[in-house]
Order: structure tokens, then C-alpha cells, then sequence
């Protein structure tokens, strides 16, 4: 029998990182719950890494007399450079249960305009005034600031700026067969709808009809995307564990190990990976299978 447990393998790599992050994740929760609730967290963090900063247009004009110019240029200058926004996300964000339901909705980060740093959290001093952007993998985009107040995480104003502004950024959500919804809402009764773990699925913007841009959240609160990727990790691990099974000669053959030597496990690290111990290499990463059987027996010919 192959050296293998997958699933020790992933909850002992979320442990440690778990640990070095500052994130309570219990071991004694089923393996699902642990997967989600590192998930949650991971979700909400900003990679650190360089990004294209552009600002909306009317509130770029603003930024001279603003009274939070200094911290706002702050955080722009961090996102230029490649630096660590977190610190200005809320002091909530390593909570498993704490859900940001402007992120999981519609993309959209808030931050805390303050330079001082609280010692005892590590992040900045929670205040009334915001910052939010739209944020993906190479750019963000300054939207605008407002106060801490009722409904201002669920108002529309915020996908108005990126369909007015930025409309090729938000173009490949956009539904032309859909020219309205019949749900009409304030920017109140929508954040009361999404604290009752409810979601609505699509929003009007202007004139167009917009599929959510962050995809959406379950009813536990928990964003979408965090557990149908909790769902497709989980599904991985066992067609791995299935194939290295009913597979194990083919494989080993396939990657020249010598079966009584192979011992195969599940790496955490940048990416979800699975590697192989005895010769330290990484085989597959996910969601990355192997070929079926009768594909590896003609490879090994």
C-alpha cells in the first residue's frame, strides 16, 4: 500500500499556517469545516503584491482637499509598490466567522483611514471614515470614501463608479440578455437582505444588468466562492486518493518511483499541491488530476 493520508496532510498544512497567521482553527472540527474556515480568512486577505492603482475620476479630483489625504496616498502608495494592505482591512478579518458581504458580493474592499497602529490587534485604529476599492489580481481601483453608516457596505453608488468609469473591468459580468430585475431595493433593505443570508444574485447598474461581480454568499454567510472551493478541494483529495488506489503500478511507473518507495502528499504552501517525498517533487497541483489509467499504460510502453 502506498505512504498516504490526505487528509491529515491538508489539516496538519492549515494548521501550520493557521498558526503562523493568527487564525483559530480547530483540528476537532470535521474536515470540511476546517477547509472552509481557513478558506474564509484566506479569502478576505489582499496577496501582497504590486498592482495598477487608478483612481475614479471625481474622487481623484477630490483628493486635494480631502481631510484624509495623507492616508489615503498612503495606501495607494502601498498598493503601487507591492505592500500590505491588511492592516487597514478590519480588525475582524482573521475571524472564521466574520463574513464581508460587500467582498463576497460584488468585489469591493473597505479600509480604515488611520496611520496609527493598534497594538494589540496589529491593525489600524478602526475608524468612521472609509476607503473602497475594487480589487483583482493586477490592479485597484480607488472608488471613493464615505462614513461608517447604515447600508453604505451594500450601495449601489460603488458599482455605479466602475460601469461609468471603468466598464471594461466589470464587462465580462454584464447580462445583455437581461435588460432588468424586479427586485428593487435601497442600499438599506439590500444590506438587510444580505444580513439575512439571502443574496441576490444579479444587480441593475444604470441602464445594464450586472451578474455579481464577487459571485455571492451561501445562507451560513460564508462568500460563495470560499465554499464551492471548499466543495472541488475536498473532491480533488479523494479522486487523488482513488487514483493512486486503483492505480498505483501505472503512476509510479509514470513517474519512475519505485512503488515500495513512493510516498505521496498534499503541500499547502503559495498553491495547493501534491508531491511526492522520496524524490521531492511536486506532481500535480490543484485542480490538477492524473490521466486515466489506460492513457498512463500507453505513456509507460
Amino acid at each position: 500500500m502506498l505512504k498516504k493520508d490526505f487528509e491529515n496532510d491538508l489539516k496538519e498544512e492549515i494548521a501550520k499556517i493557521s498558526k503562523r497567521m493568527g487564525i483559530k482553527i480547530s483540528l476537532k472540527d470535521s474536515f470540511r469545516k476546517i477547509i472552509r474556515d481557513y478558506l474564509t480568512v484566506r479569502f478576505k486577505i489582499i496577496d501582497i503584491k504590486k498592482r495598477r492603482v487608478r483612481f475614479n475620476p471625481d474622487f481623484f479630483v477630490e483628493l486635494n482637499n480631502h481631510q484624509k489625504r495623507n492616508e489615503i496616498q498612503h495606501i495607494s502608495q502601498l498598493a503601487s509598490i507591492g505592500g500590505n494592505l491588511n492592516t487597514f482591512q478590519s480588525k475582524k478579518l482573521l475571524q472564521t466567522g466574520f463574513h464581508d458581504h460587500l467582498l463576497s458580493a460584488w468585489n469591493i474592499y473597505h479600509f480604515h483611514l488611520s496611520l496609527s497602529i493598534d497594538k494589540k490587534t496589529k491593525f489600524v485604529k478602526q475608524t468612521n471614515d472609509l476607503l473602497f476599492a475594487y480589487i483583482d489580481y493586477d490592479q485597484i481601483i480607488f472608488l471613493g470614501t464615505d462614513k461608517h453608516k447604515d447600508g453604505i457596505f451594500a450601495d449601489i453608488k460603488w458599482l455605479e463608479i466602475l460601469h461609468d468609469y471603468f466598464p471594461e473591468v466589470i464587462e465580462k459580468y454584464r447580462d445583455n440578455k437581461i435588460k432588468d430585475i424586479r427586485l428593487k431595493v435601497n442600499s438599506s433593505e439590500r444590506q438587510m437582505i444580505w444580513n439575512s443570508g439571502l443574496m441576490i444574485g444579479m444587480t441593475k447598474v444604470r441602464d445594464a444588468v450586472y451578474h455579481n461581480p464577487g459571485i455571492g454568499r451561501a445562507t451560513s454567510g460564508h462568500s460563495t466562492a470560499v465554499t464551492s472551493t471548499t466543495v472541488d478541494i475536498i473532491r480533488w483529495i479523494s479522486k487523488l486518493d482513488i487514483q493512486l488506489n486503483d492505480s498505483t503500478k501505472e503512476v509510479c511507473d509514470y513517474l519512475n518511483i519505485k512503488t515500495k518507495d513512493a510516498k505521496f502528499k498534499i503541500r499547502l504552501e503559495n498553491k495547493l499541491e501534491l508531491i511526492e517525498l522520496s524524490k521531492n517533487i511536486k506532481i500535480l497541483e490543484f485542480p490538477e488530476v492524473f490521466i486515466d489509467r489506460n492513457e498512463l499504460l500507453k505513456k509507460n510502453k
